[in-house]
């Protein structure tokens, strides 16, 4: 070879290196860049980034899928999201509404505050995607908004505060009546604001407080009527204790008395017996003159007398002159 030559196929070479290099690392690139993820707590459906067209056929569940570089995720959250009727702030991720303006069953204009949790099917997302793309909640605050303010229409407003529980389920059923058919559970429902106009309102409350007064009137009625009713018992229960009280002095008194009138009758009895063995074996010994005898009544009293002497250990005499 000459070396112009030379020269002219090592450049040659050179070129062929560099370009293979380039498609390598740009393989390499498109390789890594076609995996794609769907986050956690999502799901995705699959769209073609160059044509914009979305594969129906089926959802991903969260994960990294090989899908080409060419290929990317519309992702849906899974979790309960909320969508909120209020002029309150709200939390991220929620769009700002406001209030619920309706009327109720007797014309009166109302506002409610509502808040409502839902839930997409996953396993429905092609059909959600079909009837409503992403635009789906729109759709779900457009419906939920009409039929919640038809079922206001059907109750007298003051129910809510008298019967706030059946209330509450009725908006609760018409929300999941709504999100059924666009593939939504309607997971819960709270009414947790209520606004009248100034002169209904003001009405209300004046009738409430009325009503509170009876009801407090009544209370008091009752609880002085069972008041009464304690304090004649607490009276009866006195005077029983009181009766019962004398009938166990009464019969104190009379025991006693027996107990006494007992003793001295058998001190009585006890005496008779003594006097009597006394009389049957105490005799006047004989003497020359007079027989063995049984001793008299001045004799037994006399000897009586005797022994209770010789019992003590000094005594009093008296002497008659």
């Amino acid at each position: 070879f000459r070396v112009h030559e030379f020269y002219e196929l090592k450049s040659e070479i050179r070129c062929g290196l560099c370009c293979c290099s380039c498609t390598s690392f740009v393989l390499f690139i498109l390789f890594i860049i076609s995996f794609q993820q769907v986050d956690r707590l999502n799901a995705g459906l699959l769209r073609n980034g160059l044509t914009g067209e979305v594969n129906l056929e089926s959802s991903y569940e969260p994960g990294r899928y090989f899908v080409g570089f060419w290929n990317e995720f519309l992702q849906f959250p899974t979790t309960l999201n909320t969508i909120e009727f209020a002029d309150e702030a709200v939390e991220a991720g929620v769009q700002k509404l406001g209030k619920l303006r309706s009327r109720d069953k007797d014309g009166k204009q109302i506002w409610l505050d509502v808040s409502v949790q839902y839930k997409i099917k996953k396993e429905l997302l092609p059909d959600i995607y079909r009837d409503m793309t992403k635009l789906y909640e729109d759709v779900y605050i457009s419906e939920l908004r009409g039929a919640l303010q038809r079922i206001t229409n059907d109750f007298a407003i003051d129910e809510a505060w008298k019967n706030y529980a059946s209330v509450q389920t009725r908006m609760h059923n018409i929300c999941k009546e709504v999100l059924a058919p666009r593939y939504a559970d309607c997971w819960g429902l709270q009414l947790w604001g209520i606004r009248l106009q100034a002169e209904y309102e003001n009405q209300l409350v004046r009738t409430q407080v009325r009503k509170q007064a009876e009801q407090t009137a009544v209370a008091r009625q009752v609880q002085t009527e069972y008041r009464q009713k304690t304090e004649v018992l607490l009276a009866e229960y006195v005077a029983n204790v009181t009766v019962i009280e004398q009938k166990g002095q009464a019969d104190r008194q009379r025991i006693e008395r027996d107990a006494v009138s007992s003793a001295r009758s058998a001190l009585v009895t006890a005496q008779g017996d003594v006097y009597k063995l006394v009389r049957d074996l105490v005799m006047i010994n004989a003497t020359d003159s007079q027989a063995e005898q049984v001793m008299t009544g001045s004799q037994l009293a006399q000897y009586q007398r005797i022994l209770m002497l010789k019992g003590k250990a000094s005594s009093n005499f008296e002497f008659m002159h």
